[in-house]
């Protein structure tokens, strides 16, 4: 794993429940599975328009069609 669990953890808390470390453990992949299928979707957006960088309205359009 990639991302700290302590974010993922403090983001969980905020919904009033007990959470195990397990399910912040598991919380972390996912997040950094839907990160990473983003972000390739992304990148791709860009190359598509012939640009190396990444924008913003490339990561919302990405997130719009794989969400």
């Amino acid at each position: 794993m990639d991302l700290p669990l302590a974010p993922v953890e403090k983001i969980l808390k905020r919904t009033q429940m007990r959470v195990s470390k397990e399910a912040v453990k598991e919380f972390t992949i996912f997040m950094e599975q839907i990160i990473a299928d983003i972000s390739a979707e992304a990148a791709a957006n860009a190359k598509r328009n012939k640009r190396k960088t990444v924008t913003a309205s490339d990561v919302l359009a990405a997130k719009r069609k794989l969400l």
